[in-house]
């Protein structure tokens, strides 16, 4: 046999042996000794163990909390009470940080016998339920200012249309809104839906990161909940987005259309030229040094300007300006011997002497002032006219499909809430 095989066997061999042993050996070893485990062997950490235990107040985990704060004041209508919100929160130190602060709120106490309305549903403008302090409690601010109007008639009567003006504000939009959703298909409902979780959640990112902070901040900004600030983005696009549809296409402006209106207004544009008259006015008895006087200068070829300032004449001498007509100084409203004395005169030229009533006067052109020609073809005139034609018949053109929105309800049903909501306001405002 050859040695490598002998070798190999002699390897075999012993590997054969070690098994057969080591097996011998684990099989008479004992079994480990099984230990009972309990979760208090995993929740107490080892004595030798050392940790950072920071203790915190049961503020912290409580969460912020809401505080009003109130002060009895005495106002032009009596007593009144002004409250304002805080939200504070406890920090791990123990203190506190103020994370947001109301508006104050402004009430007057209620007199013995005195009514005060409250909450009434007014009416419903396509199913949308209009409520008397929903309608009230954003413009109460700008009542009161209205109430303290010195003039009382006055006073009643700026109330009185301008809760005629918010409410046909607030049917236009209820109609806006309620038209748009009513156009909406169920498909571009999923994508409005996908918006608005869209623009909620970029919302809360941009005011502090967390649905609280932004729930805080914008309460204290426009004093409304997260829901209500974006039901209020929702039907600002929608509403947005009719218009565009609806109004944008009726007002075009044509090239022709520019054309038109700078014919009827190119004096606008090119007023025509500002002529500035001067004078000087001497008494012929009391004067009579000054007027030999001017009269030497004027024979010396003096200019007006230079007479003016040696007799310090205040505003250089200046005595009325006008508007050239096309016809030129002629065509000015003045007596003919003052146009006589203007026409054809140099400018800082004085004239010759005109006596009148005891005075003996010297006229002169201080100056024709010319505004620089805008044509047709001026950028800015051609901008102007377009974004002017165009807001003017934005305006018609949404009357008019507010009219149209406004046909399908009964007149006399809107006619009798703002009667109701004018009712309210003089009833609870008005002293």
């Amino acid at each position: 046999m050859p040695r490598s095989a002998r070798a190999l066997l002699s390897i075999i061999a012993v590997v054969f042996v070690t098994v057969n042993v080591a097996g011998c050996v684990s099989s008479t070893t004992s079994a480990p000794e099984r230990r009972v485990l309990a979760l208090a062997d995993f929740s107490a950490p080892p004595a030798d163990l050392k940790t950072d235990v920071v203790e915190m107040s049961a503020g912290v985990l409580d969460g912020p909390e809401e505080i009003v704060i109130g002060e009895i004041i005495s106002g032009p209508q009596g007593t009144e009470v002004q409250a304002q919100g805080e939200v504070r929160s406890t920090l791990a130190d123990g203190t506190t940080e103020i994370d947001a602060v109301s508006p104050k709120v402004t009430a007057r106490a209620i007199e013995p016998g005195e009514s005060w309305p409250v909450e009434g549903l007014v009416g419903q403008v396509n199913g949308r339920p209009i409520f008397a302090d929903a309608f009230f409690d954003p413009i109460e601010d700008r009542l009161l200012t209205l109430l303290a109007l010195q003039d009382r008639v006055e006073a009643r009567r700026a109330l009185v249309e301008f809760v005629r003006r918010q409410f046909k504000e607030t049917v236009d939009s209820e109609l806006i809104v309620a038209e748009a959703e009513s156009k909406l298909s169920p498909e571009q409902q999923q994508g409005v839906f996908a918006w608005l979780k869209s623009l909620q959640e970029e919302t809360i990112a941009q005011l502090g990161g967390t649905r609280a902070s932004a729930e805080a901040s914008i309460e204290a900004e426009s004093t409304m909940t997260l829901e209500q600030f974006m039901q209020q983005r929702r039907d600002v696009s929608l509403a947005q987005r009719l218009l565009n549809e609806r109004i944008e296409p009726r007002t075009i402006v044509a090239w022709r259309d520019v054309v038109q209106e700078y014919e009827l207004r190119k004096a606008e544009f090119n007023p025509p030229p500002t002529l500035r008259v001067g004078r000087i006015r001497l008494s012929i008895t009391s004067d009579a040094a000054l007027i030999e006087s001017v009269k030497a200068q004027i024979a010396q070829k003096r200019s007006f300007s230079a007479i003016v300032a040696e007799l310090k004449l205040p505003d250089g001498g200046f005595w009325n300006q006008f508007d050239l007509p096309p016809d030129g100084i002629k065509g000015l409203q003045l007596a003919d011997a003052v146009k006589e004395r203007l026409d054809g005169l140099a400018v800082d030229t004085p004239s010759e002497s005109l006596e009148q009533r005891g005075f003996v006067m010297w006229l002169a052109v201080i100056s024709i002032e010319r505004a620089p020609e805008r044509t047709l073809y001026n950028r800015e005139v051609q901008l102007r006219l377009e974004n002017e034609i165009q807001a003017r018949r934005e305006i018609i053109e949404r009357e008019r499909y507010m009219a149209t929105l406004r046909s399908r309800w009964v007149t006399d049903e809107i006619g009798e809430m703002e009667r109701k909501l004018v009712e309210f306001a003089l009833k609870r405002y008005w002293r």
